[in-house]
């Protein structure tokens, strides 16, 4: 299985990231679980998008 990205437009199996580091962090969480055999669902990316998100924040803000 292969994700489906979209470098330009930034998506991830149709998930949109509105920033560059939440897209790069995903995809590398994404992409290094699925070396193990991990069949991500398009429900797994909208979750990690928004744990990274939250995450960056707090780093930002903490």
């Amino acid at each position: 299985m292969s994700l489906d990205i979209d470098k330009t437009k930034q998506t991830i199996m149709g998930v949109k990231f509105d920033s560059q580091k939440d897209f790069k962090g995903v995809w590398y969480a994404l992409s290094t679980n699925m070396i193990e055999g991990w069949e991500p669902k398009k429900q797994d990316v909208e979750e990690m998008k928004q744990y990274i998100i939250k995450k960056n924040k707090e780093n930002t803000h903490g």
